[in-house]
């Protein structure tokens, strides 16, 4: 940290130091295109005024392609050594001047040349062809007369040379004068020889380059001359352009390292006197979260916030020590009181892992397991019953299983669960409730029912036989025909109670085989809900019957059989809506089959109920007490499943029970 403190001001002084040679930079590049740009406009003034010259070498009307008109302009421009003039297609027609550029150039035949296009192109002075010939620093120029006519002239650039001579750019750096072919001139005598390659690879990289030569790598920049395709172009070593930048920047570096050197080692000076207590608090640390607490912090560190802080920390760590030792009581005391609170349930509790593997179990569950046998099932054996009661609770449908017990076969409803814990492997937590007595009470109950309700049968048949006797004795208002029709309504409602035991017996029994036909869903459900018409009618509840979801679908079923179905359903409706109310019957085509629904606007089923209704002998317990549904939806249930369908029930205002077959 005091290190890092110490970096502060370093920074932004590497931030300076970045920006300054980046500026330096820009500064070194604005100062050559200035001498670029300076150079193009002397070069520029110094051709206008070739031009100009040219123009003025002869009067108006003059016979200019005459030898001592041509002998008369060279004698009064001796900057113009050499001149010729061409006809139309570039061939002498006429030359004079020194004769040794006479020899040079021979007889001139330049029709081939860029400066001849140009010219003849352009309709103006064409200049180019830079080259130092007898040291002489010459260029070409060709300038259009008229008529026909073309004027070659090989002009001396010794004035110009002297004025650009002074600019210079360092020891290794110098202007060039270029034209579009790669010809030049240099003015500075440390500038390396370049081709005509290299030249025109300079004029097209832009105002400002860098240019990789022989000697090294150049930085310059390139200004055309204007009016004609000629650039002065300003070179120097990349190396000696940016040396005095590169030498502060690098004191500036060695600077900087030397402070920051500085800075490490008052810090490490600094650190060493609180290496110590920090390493003695470090060690203390780590003892505490292994559980040492005894073990205290030496003291003795030079600084008084130390040692107060090592004197607080072993302040802390006895306190800690006590409070450990407390909370250590109290967690075993917990742990026997649950564990005897456990071994007295008479449930069998168990907890294993994924693996089977045992681990815990209570009184009630060894003895299920049989752990306290003299035999008792170790290893495999073990996991394999404690994996066999997984694999049964998985494969019932209701939770109960029967098991094998030393005590014989018995029934357990299983309550199973994962535990997932934050510090130990996932685990499975079984609780198993012995039903083995209800089981049989509930046998012994439906056989008794079933008993009593097949030898209530014949009796019953017999009443009925001289109710009808009764009836037709009485005419249909008096007060005694009241009377028998209350007793046939009662004798009515004890049969069907007595068909419903005996039908649920028969199934269960597998005696009960559905005969399949094919129905059609609407006239199926039409034909169910007329005969409770007039039943709804006189309630003064509003029956409804919409099967237009079911279109033309056909389903295969007992028709018998499943239209006990939606008549229970229907009566139930019937019963639990108030007058004034309303009960929808409607069917229609899903997923291959047909779904019938039967909704009525009464109390409704709560949410903790909607199964329970299907179960036999069960009440409905609503908001007035108790409603019976009897066994009704029990057996309704039964046929559904016969026919490889599904009844449920859905929550909300008024009941709503479904049906689904196929």
């Amino acid at each position: 940290m005091l290190f890092g403190a110490g970096l502060i001001p370093i920074v932004p002084a590497g931030f300076f130091l970045f920006y300054y040679q980046s500026q330096s930079k820009t500064n070194i590049t604005a100062l050559q295109q200035s001498v670029s740009q300076m150079a193009a406009l002397m070069t520029e003034r110094e051709t206008q005024d070739l031009s100009r010259r040219l123009e003025r070498m002869w009067a108006p009307g003059t016979k200019y392609v005459d030898p001592a008109n041509l002998e008369r302009a060279l004698k009064a421009n001796p900057e113009f050594l050499y001149m010729a003039f061409t006809g139309a297609d570039g061939r002498e027609v006429l030359s004079g001047g020194a004769p040794e550029l006479r020899r040079f150039f021979g007889f001139l035949d330049i029709g081939d040349t860029r400066l001849f296009r140009t010219a003849a192109e352009g309709g103006r002075l064409a200049i180019g062809q830079f080259e130092m010939l007898y040291d002489m620093p010459l260029c070409r120029m060709v300038y259009p007369l008229g008529g026909g006519y073309f004027a070659f002239a090989a002009v001396n650039l010794r004035d110009l040379v002297e004025k650009l001579h002074s600019q210079r750019l360092g020891a290794t750096g110098g202007l060039l004068l270029a034209d579009a072919e790669g010809g030049s001139l240099a003015f500075s005598r440390s500038l390396e020889k370049f081709d005509r390659q290299a030249v025109r690879s300079m004029t097209a990289l832009g105002p400002v380059f860098e240019f990789e030569g022989a000697r090294g790598v150049y930085v310059g920049a390139a200004a055309r001359v204007r009016g004609f395709d000629l650039y002065a172009l300003a070179l120097e070593e990349r190396a000696e352009a940016f040396s005095g930048i590169n030498r502060i920047i690098w004191l500036m570096a060695f600077l900087l390292l030397g402070v920051a050197t500085a800075f490490y080692f008052s810090a490490l000076a600094f650190t060493r006197s609180l290496a110590a207590p920090v390493g003695a608090l470090l060690a203390g640390a780590a003892r505490v979260s292994g559980g040492d607490f005894r073990t205290a912090v030496a003291g003795g560190a030079q600084f008084s916030e130390l040692s107060e802080l090592i004197t607080a920390f072993n302040s802390m760590m006895r306190e800690v020590e006590r409070y450990h030792g407390i909370q250590v009581e109290k967690v075993f005391e917990e742990k026997q009181k649950l564990e005897l609170l456990v071994s007295l349930i008479h449930d069998a509790i168990i907890l294993c892992d994924f693996r089977g593997e045992l681990l815990y179990a209570n009184a009630a569950a060894e003895v299920l397991l049989g752990v306290n046998e003299p035999q008792a099932p170790k290893g495999p054996t073990l996991r394999r019953k404690v994996a066999d009661l997984v694999y049964l609770k998985s494969e019932a449908g209701d939770g109960v299983i029967g098991y094998d017990t030393p005590a014989g076969k018995k029934y357990f409803q299983v309550n199973l669960q994962t535990l997932a814990a934050k510090t130990q492997r996932p685990a499975v937590f079984m609780v198993l409730r012995d039903v083995t007595l209800e089981r049989e009470v509930q046998k012994v109950k439906e056989e008794f029912f079933h008993s009593v309700a097949h030898d209530l049968r014949a009796p019953l048949l017999t009443m009925q036989g001289y109710i009808n006797l009764l009836e037709r004795e009485f005419a249909p208002g008096a007060k005694q025909a009241g009377y028998v029709n209350s007793v046939r309504a009662s004798s009515d409602r004890l049969f069907k109670m007595l068909e419903n035991i005996l039908d649920i017996s028969r199934m269960e029994a597998g005696h009960l085989k559905p005969d399949l036909r094919k129905l059609n869903a609407a006239e199926f459900l039409a034909a169910s809900a007329e005969s409770f018409r007039a039943l709804f009618e006189e309630k003064g509840v509003a029956l409804n019957v919409d099967a237009a979801g079911a279109g033309a679908a056909e389903f295969s079923a007992d028709s018998a059989l499943l239209r006990r179905v939606m008549e229970n359903l229907l009566s139930n409706a019937w019963k639990f809506t108030p007058p004034g109310g309303s009960v929808t019957a409607s069917a229609r085509a899903e997923n291959g089959g047909v779904v019938f629904t039967v909704a009525d606007t009464g109390p409704g089923i709560p949410p903790d109920q909607l199964e329970a209704v299907f179960e036999r002998y069960k009440r409905l317990k609503t908001g007035e007490g108790e409603a019976g549904f009897g066994l009704g939806l029990a057996i309704a249930r039964k046929i559904v499943q016969l026919h490889g369908g599904q009844i449920w029930a859905e929550g909300g205002p008024g009941g709503v029970f479904k049906f689904s077959v196929k």
